[in-house]
């Protein structure tokens, strides 16, 4: 690798700077750059870009040759051929990390993500109304859904303004499965980054972000309305599918299979594709097993100082504040025909409603105050707790 010695570079900038008795602000402004540059430059941090070469060894003086070579020449020193060839290629090197740096911000990336934004804040605004207007037990909870598009913009800024759309040549020659930029760090195993795969992903994670916002409102209002006459579906299992799936599998897949040049192949590759689909059915069992069990708990409440408690026969919660409903299902041991509900009530109305399996109501009842409540029930029924800014209680189980 010809590369350039930064922190060389940066004392002899700082040395021939204080010879002519210039400060890093005089300097700057000469150079019509901010004196955080300068001092960057000087520690070692950066490098100046190649247009400022010239200007820089004049301000300096020294030759372009002199500042590449972080010394100065005498007379009598010459450079032979070879010298002359790795000081063009430090300059072409030079050029190559400061455009890999400072990625360029393309006007079309900017009206493509501001687009994608703006249409997906009209969409949050359209789905909050439509939620409004429409059964809570059809359009449950919005916070996951509005959580998981403000990650998709957020992310969108670096994906499209700042992610690097080339990587420096080591990852080429080198197998190197992490990428790192600033907080920025990403690992697939199995995937070994270069600039044979990287274009392809860096467009994965663009498209995700920018079409992710997008599309998936459309996909959460088609999901609650199908899945509402069935069983609930929990908000994990959104997530998991919707959020964490488009994101990595994608790049995964991409990365996989340009990571290679033709004839390099390895041999083990449908290996690799039989773990990746196990890995698929793994997340989709996951999900099923979340979405269509009822297991998970379906809800549209503001909670403070919630903790909640719950598994196959039990449900509890406590709280200083919870206004909405929850919802989830429960199961009766087998040798039991009913149902314990114990609930405490401090301020606030609570309300809990129980239907069996067969859709039948077999408890209702509105502004529970403290006490102990028994409900004839078996096998498994669907509980639903409403409260208006209640604080206390609740526990439903055996």
């Amino acid at each position: 690798m010809y590369e350039i010695d930064k922190v060389k570079l940066g004392e002899f900038i700082s040395e021939l700077r204080k010879e002519k008795e210039i400060t890093q602000k005089e300097l700057a402004s000469r150079l019509y750059i901010s004196d955080k540059a300068i001092s960057k430059w000087e520690t070692g941090h950066s490098v100046p870009d190649i247009t400022l070469l010239i200007p820089l060894a004049e301000i300096l003086g020294v030759t372009v040759t002199e500042l590449l070579e972080c010394r100065r020449i005498e007379g009598k020193d010459t450079l032979d051929v070879l010298q002359t060839d790795n000081l063009v290629k430090k300059v072409i090197g030079l050029s190559e990390e400061e455009n890999m740096g400072r990625p360029q911000i393309k006007k079309k990336h900017v009206f493509i993500y501001l687009g994608c934004v703006g249409i997906a804040l009209v969409e949050m605004f359209l789905l909050y109304l439509l939620r409004d207007k429409a059964d809570m037990e059809v359009f449950p909870d919005l916070f996951p859904v509005y959580m998981m598009m403000g990650m998709m913009m957020f992310f969108g800024i670096y994906f499209w303004f700042f992610m690097k759309e080339k990587l420096p040549a080591y990852y080429d020659e080198q197998k190197v499965n992490v990428y790192v930029d600033g907080v920025m760090h990403m690992n697939l195993p199995g995937v070994y980054f270069n600039n044979r795969n990287w274009p392809h992903m860096v467009r994965a994670f663009r498209m995700w972000s920018s079409v992710g916002m997008i599309v998936l409102p459309i996909i959460f209002v088609i999901f609650s309305i199908v899945f509402s006459t069935l069983k609930p579906l929990s908000d994990i299992g959104i997530l998991l599918v919707l959020f964490l799936g488009s994101l990595f599998i994608p790049p995964y897949l991409l990365g996989k299979k340009y990571q290679y040049e033709e004839g390099e192949q390895p041999e083990k590759r449908k290996g690799n594709f039989i773990k990746l689909a196990v890995i698929l059915l793994a997340i989709a069992a996951l999900a099923g097993v979340l979405s269509f069990s009822g297991m998970g708990t379906m809800r549209s409440a503001t909670r403070m100082g919630c903790v909640e408690n719950a598994d196959r026969n039990s449900w509890s919660a406590s709280y200083m504040y919870l206004d909405g409903f929850m919802q989830r299902n429960i199961w009766t041991e087998d040798d039991s025909d009913s149902l314990k509900v114990l609930v405490e009530t401090k301020d606030g109305t609570l309300e809990v409603e129980i239907k069996d399996e067969d859709g039948n109501v077999v408890f209702h009842h509105e502004n529970m105050e403290t006490g102990i409540y028994e409900v004839k029930v078996s096998g498994k029924c669907v509980v639903r707790v409403t409260a208006k800014e209640h604080k206390g209680s609740f526990c439903i189980g055996d």
